[in-house]
């Protein structure tokens, strides 16, 4: 769950030049990897997962 949140925060400040690591651990974040919820985060993690790939043009 760390590197999750740890690639959304990336994606979020940097777009355009988003390590590879951070890009395969968002890219091969499945339903069982981003279960849940993040306390204080307005939706589910896999909902974040899907806005910041959405936010790389994937």
């Amino acid at each position: 769950m760390v590197r999750v949140t740890a690639a959304i925060a990336l994606a979020r400040r940097q777009a355009t030049a988003l390590p590879d690591a951070a890009l395969t651990v968002l890219v091969h974040a499945d339903a069982v990897t981003v279960s849940g919820t993040v306390g204080g985060w307005d939706r589910s993690l896999r909902g974040h997962v899907a806005v910041a790939l959405r936010r790389l043009g994937l």
